[in-house]
């Protein structure tokens, strides 16, 4: 399943991905990592206002 993925920036720029597969926060609570199926991304949470995803992904089936 496919989903998008909003970042929101501290400095208020944006980064969306619309092909997200999964985005999961490290153990230490340090990183966000958005997988795609052509790139993964990882980004400090310390550099991250806020983050919002497809509300689909949490749907039971």
């Amino acid at each position: 399943m496919q989903y998008w993925v909003k970042v929101i920036f501290v400095d208020n720029k944006e980064l969306e991905f619309k092909d997200a597969i999964r985005h999961t926060i490290s153990d230490d609570m340090e990183i966000l990592e958005i997988d795609t199926p052509k790139e993964v991304t990882i980004i400090p949470l310390k550099q991250i206002k806020y983050f919002s995803c497809d509300a689909g992904v949490f749907a039971k089936k």
